[in-house]
Order: C-alpha cells, then sequence, then structure tokens
C-alpha cells in the first residue's frame, strides 16, 4: 500500500522523496492523492480538443468533445460545502501568522 502511494506521489507525480518520507504529514497524503488524478487534465483536454476537431470535421452529425473522450472531472461540480468562504480564508491566514510566530 505504501509502495503504491510512493510511485504515485513520486514518481508519477515528481513530488519530493525527502518530503514525502520525512516531514510529510499523514492529513496530506489524501489530498495529494486526490490532486494526483487531476495532475495531466490539461494535456487530456487538448487531446480531447484535437480528436473532437478531426471527428466533427469527418462527420454529419453535429458532436460534442464528451462524445469524443469521457474523463472523470465530466459534469462534476464544485459541492457548496468545498468552497472556501471569505471569512475561511481569514481564519486561516489569521491560523497560519499564529503558528509561524510560534516557531
Amino acid at each position: 500500500m505504501i509502495s503504491d502511494i510512493y510511485r504515485i506521489l513520486v514518481i508519477e507525480c515528481g513530488l519530493n522523496p525527502e518530503y514525502f518520507l520525512d516531514r510529510m504529514e499523514p492529513y496530506e497524503i489524501r489530498a495529494a492523492l486526490d490532486g494526483a488524478r487531476f495532475k495531466n487534465r490539461e494535456s487530456w483536454e487538448q487531446t480531447r480538443l484535437m480528436a473532437y476537431i478531426s471527428a466533427q470535421s469527418n462527420s454529419t452529425k453535429q458532436l460534442k468533445p464528451e462524445d469524443i473522450l469521457k474523463f472523470p472531472w465530466d459534469g462534476v461540480r464544485p459541492d457548496a460545502n468545498m468552497l472556501v468562504s471569505d471569512a475561511d480564508i481569514e481564519r486561516l491566514k489569521r491560523k497560519a501568522e499564529e503558528y509561524i510566530k510560534s516557531k
């Protein structure tokens, strides 16, 4: 299990091995793994667009890019609980400043 996480985060995503092994906190692993699946999102979107243009120019049907390639992030809207409010941002900034001062 840990070797799979290491492979994904260090080898595939380029995370610093020293950070992963010595400094990374356990709570950071889930966030890093969740973000890893979107690492190449722009490249895949570009690939889909190129495939769509090629397919649409050779088709009499009206196509959508999602008809050509479907991705896990298609149609996913941010959950309202996932949005960060301005008050949360200010609260987190104050906590960060307090933490830095305590070091």
